[in-house]
């Protein structure tokens, strides 16, 4: 038997530089669609389409699209004060009406599924925690939670602490969840392939560290800019670059400051990926992280990873990271000195990550999706990050 699913997204999460729950939905769209048993479009306001069809630019370009007659701030709006239009009028016939991104829409004959991919405002580590623009934040997100938690007929988080959190503060049901995670693209295990392929292969610069996410609250900009601080007075001539676009003015303005680091904005996943192994380590100390593809992304490239232990990092880096204390950069100093000090270590920790980052497949997590959305037996089964990486042809790619 198919199952149709309608995938409801907002159009302008496909249309931007691919990284997060942007990457999420390409993949996951994709994945679900090339599977035998499944027949996937997208539903989306009309006025996101171009002609109709979803805009060339957008990762889902191709796809059968539905249009929702509605503005997509007046859908959410309605959506938000009662249950009217339901959404599969929209879209008839559909099984599953499945948003990939944290959006909510009632169905009157559809089941509906929803991604959940951030707790961020609920989190007392998170920068301006007490500001009144986190209250507002985390009073909307709690009605969204909320409703899903009490409506949706399967919730899909993307960790197992995201999960406990909606299950503690929201009474989210144990058995209509399912933790789906999050995958690895194949450039990054590409480039760790090609890099530990023979030791001439595997060169690297022991005076460069790298960050990815940009220097913002949230990605641990004080932590970063404390590190650059000790790094410049202990070791000379160490200097650490950012990738990201996601600066904010004040970060931007501190590392202007400082000579050891440098800003290169956005890098393409597959231009990251080759830059990665070239690096000592890769610096991960977010304040508030749901999920943690950043690290592992890192691990499957062949790039050690100094992490911190707040919110979901621990449960997605596991063993494959050497975790320090993001408020003591000492600890930071110590890591660097050893890994430049022991060749030997750093191979340690590539073969650690490496084997750690097996286990995040986008083929894994599309496995879990169909699962949960099929009611099979297999849903929920196996733990996100349990299962080896399946090899791929050469050359082969998730879309």
């Amino acid at each position: 038997m198919t199952l149709r699913v309608a995938a409801h997204v907002d159009v302008r999460y496909t249309t931007r530089s691919p990284t997060g729950v942007d990457k999420h939905i390409a993949r996951m769209v994709h994945g679900l669609a090339a599977r035998p048993g499944f027949e996937v479009s997208v539903v989306a306001p009309r006025g996101q389409l171009v002609g109709g069809e979803l805009p060339a630019g957008s990762s889902l370009h191709g796809l059968p699209v539905a249009p929702i007659p509605l503005s997509n701030r007046a859908g959410r709006l309605l959506w938000a004060l009662g249950n009217r239009p339901p959404i599969d009028r929209f879209c008839p016939g559909v099984d599953w009406v499945w948003s990939p991104q944290e959006l909510w829409a009632p169905a009157r004959h559809a089941r509906t599924a929803i991604t959940v991919h951030g707790s961020t405002y609920f989190e007392p580590s998170f920068p301006g925690y007490h500001s009144a623009a986190a209250r507002f934040e985390r009073a909307r997100m709690a009605w969204f939670f909320r409703r899903i938690c009490r409506s949706a007929d399967l919730v899909l988080p993307v960790s197992h602490y995201l999960e406990r959190f909606l299950i503690d503060s929201f009474g989210l049901q144990p058995e209509r969840s399912v933790v789906v995670g999050n995958g690895v693209d194949e450039v990054f295990f590409t480039a760790g392939d090609a890099a530990t392929s023979s030791p001439s292969a595997g060169e690297y610069d022991a005076d460069r560290l790298l960050v990815v996410g940009g220097l913002n609250g949230w990605d641990g900009a004080d932590s970063i800019l404390a590190c650059a601080d000790a790094l410049a007075e202990s070791i000379p001539g160490l200097g650490i670059d950012v990738i990201g676009t996601l600066d904010d003015r004040r970060s931007i303005a501190a590392s202007e400051r400082r000579p050891n680091l440098r800003r290169l904005g956005y890098r393409p996943p597959r231009e990251l990926a080759v830059m990665m192994p070239g690096y000592l380590a890769l610096l991960y100390l977010p304040n508030v992280e749901s999920f943690g593809i950043v690290a592992l992304e890192a691990m499957a490239a062949a790039l050690p990873v100094l992490a911190c232990r707040l919110t979901a990092v621990p449960e997605t880096a596991g063993d494959g990271a050497w975790y320090v204390d993001e408020r003591r950069p000492a600890d930071v100093v110590a890591a660097v000195r050893a890994l430049r000090a022991e060749p030997a270590l750093r191979d340690s920790w590539v073969e650690r990550g490496r084997r750690r980052a097996a286990g995040f497949t986008w083929e894994a997590c599309v496995e879990r999706l169909a699962c949960a959305l099929q009611k099979s037996p297999c849903a929920g089964e196996t733990r996100v990050g349990d299962t080896e990486r399946p090899r791929m042809p050469a050359g082969g790619s998730l879309p």
